[in-house]
């Protein structure tokens, strides 16, 4: 069975499309037959209209002009209930639920923590014997690195305190602090 195409990846195709028009040197191009010729010649069927694409063949045609027009993908920027919550808690005394499954951290929450600990005009060398220190979060550990979500929160949150406390403490909005 194949999936339809979404009514989101219509509207990505179709401004992603007229984006990559606009750049090329061709100015007579543009017309919905020529879109829909394109298309065609890309998934190597007849496609009459972009609802005709299936989900994955949609996924191919973006990702195709977005590496044309070097173009990033957008960010997603909802989460998943359970992802909010678990980003929420996971890490406090308090967080059983999440210990059984550990979550690894992410490049987005190693990144916040080295925002947060620029923020305290420190270097990477600082960071770290703080990391190490029993004043840290993970000080009580031998060995003590960010490898889980509940270690980033933690951490991060040791940092918040400190950002409290030296009065620099602001919303960061790239990311939950």
């Amino acid at each position: 069975m194949t999936v339809a195409i979404t009514k989101g990846q219509v509207q990505r195709l179709q401004v992603l499309y007229s984006q990559y028009e606009r750049h090329t040197l061709d100015a007579t191009r543009g017309t919905r037959e020529e879109r829909l010729q394109w298309a065609s010649q890309q998934t190597g069927r007849l496609i009459s209209s972009f609802k005709d694409l299936t989900l994955d063949e949609a996924k191919g045609l973006i990702d195709a002009l977005q590496r044309l027009l070097n173009v990033k993908a957008p960010s997603k920027r909802t989460r998943r209930r359970e992802d909010a919550r678990r980003a929420g808690i996971d890490g406090r005394r308090d967080g059983q639920e999440f210990k059984k499954e550990p979550r690894l951290a992410s490049a987005e929450d190693l990144a916040t923590i080295e925002r947060f600990y620029l923020r305290l005009d420190w270097t990477r060398d600082r960071f770290d014997a703080w990391l190490c220190s029993p004043s840290s979060p993970l000080g009580k550990r031998s060995n003590p690195q960010i490898r889980t979500l509940a270690d980033a929160n933690s951490v991060r949150w040791g940092l918040k305190r400190l950002l409290q406390k030296a009065g620099i403490w602001y919303e960061d909005s790239k990311k939950r602090g």
